[in-house]
């Protein structure tokens, strides 16, 4: 639920390029129109035609926006655009035109419709044009119109991957029938930093209706008593928290902020793109270092990945785990790392927990607890360990480093045993820190791996 005083205009409103059909204010208006979407908006770029048959992006706006004159697309369009992404895409047009309160009050019947709309649209570009991706982005209560989209689609019409901003649905909202579309992932930008959502959102409902928690605040809850199904589906969802890396990209856990153009750039963008058409440019600032991360990972294909079976100890609670970590997509300054946890005790109807990371190829040097100048490395003596039936000889070394580090928590204690061979190029990982204000360890052996 975007907060704004405006008017919505009832058009459809296309951000990649596409002539946007302003309403006949003055010249004026519509000059300032075309500044606030930064594109030409009086014309057809001549290239839409080609660029629909790549792929497209479909936007559902928070509320209050979705028209001509207030909308948040226009992050996303200049993030893509400047990660080179080479579709095209539209704003859907689903907003009641009353303003933000009614946008957010009006009903599951009025939102399903607007989705079934939609869901027709969809159905109809994949006829057109079978095999190019489809991208499903929304905003606040947009989210909710989205996934109702999604869910109205046919059997055998799927989109490829979701992605929930800021998301005003119910925390406890069951995904089953809209993952079962997804073939990809659906990614749920989260942030308890988001006011809109912890305090106005609460007050007026959320997005489908409910009197309880939203979504983009911690993210979205496993159902209970989960079937074989709906397990084997909620393995899609993916929650992105936010971080405090983020704000360098414009994102500062606000209830829009993951729609600036920079953290599209880099972070959106390339999960939303199956191999990006080129190197993302970034801006260079002085002072970086190569990531140990990126460097261990680099040299392997995407497909590669490492298991891991070990445990987990949080706030005093230990729990055995496994966890698979795969490289998803390599780019020439970037990967992407996805990282499944997996219970091997308990209930085994617990679904699977994913997470994936985007690892870039240089970092600030207080980012890492490797390259922190505040870090104390100690190499012990190698040694020899039986991994996945062939026995590897390990460089073992000790890291103490001080600091709040965005993948490994605050105050890091580790030691590593490290093999270039294996993919991400750690045999054996004990790892203690703090993260939330909680103790966390995690202890865990590679047990199986895949070279590529």
């Amino acid at each position: 639920m975007a907060i704004v005083m405006s008017i919505s205009t009832k058009t459809s409103c296309p951000f990649l390029p596409l002539g946007v059909r302003v309403r006949a204010f003055n010249v004026g208006m519509a000059i300032i129109a075309c500044l606030v979407l930064n594109a030409g908006c009086s014309q057809t770029l001549p290239d839409r035609a080609e660029r629909m048959t790549r792929g497209y992006v479909y936007y559902f706006d928070g509320a209050g926006g979705g028209g001509a004159f207030s909308n948040w697309s226009g992050g996303l369009k200049r993030g893509l655009l400047d990660a080179g992404y080479d579709g095209a895409g539209e704003i859907v047009d689903w907003n009641t035109g009353g303003g933000v309160v009614a946008d957010q009050e009006s009903t599951v019947e009025y939102k399903r419709s607007k989705g079934s709309e939609c869901a027709q649209k969809i159905r109809q570009y994949c006829n057109d044009h079978p095999g190019a991706p489809v991208n499903v982005v929304a905003l606040s209560a947009g989210t909710a119109v989205a996934l109702f989209a999604v869910e109205a689609l046919p059997s055998n019409c799927n989109v490829d991957n979701v992605f929930l901003c800021g998301a005003s649905v119910s925390a406890d909202y069951d995904l089953t029938r809209a993952l079962q579309h997804v073939r990809n992932r659906m990614y749920v930008f989260t942030s308890e930093k988001d006011a809109v959502l912890a305090f106005l959102v609460p007050m007026a409902g959320t997005a489908d209706r409910k009197e309880t928690d939203s979504a983009g605040l911690r993210g979205f809850q496993n159902p209970r008593r989960m079937s074989a199904e709906t397990r084997s589906q909620y393995s899609k969802l993916v929650h992105i928290n936010w971080k405090p890396e983020f704000a360098k990209y414009g994102d500062l856990g606000g209830h829009t902020d993951a729609l600036k153009a920079p953290f599209v750039q880099h972070f959106m963008a390339p999960l939303l793109m199956d191999g990006m058409a080129r190197r993302v440019e970034t801006a260079s600032s002085g002072g970086k270092v190569r990531n140990p991360d990126y460097d261990r990972w680099a040299r392997f294909n995407t497909g590669a990945s490492t298991t891991f079976e070990g445990s987990q100890t949080i706030n005093g609670e230990k729990q055995p785990i496994r966890m698979i970590a795969t490289l998803i997509s390599k780019h020439e300054d970037r990967l992407v790392i996805e990282r499944r946890y997996t219970p091997l005790e308990g209930d085994p109807k617990d679904a699977s927990r994913v997470q994936q990371f985007l690892i870039e190829s240089e970092v600030n040097p207080a980012d890492h607890p490797m390259t922190s100048p505040s870090a104390k490395t100690a190499n012990d003596p190698d040694e020899t360990l039986s991994i996945y039936g062939r026995r590897m000889v390990c460089h073992k070394k000790t890291i103490q480093a001080e600091g709040d580090f965005p993948e490994y928590g605050r105050g890091v204690r580790a030691t590593v045993w490290q093999n270039e061979s294996l993919p991400g190029g750690m045999a054996r990982v004990w790892l203690k820190s703090s993260k939330g204000n909680q103790p966390w360890e995690f202890r865990g052996d590679v047990v199986a791996f895949n070279a590529r």
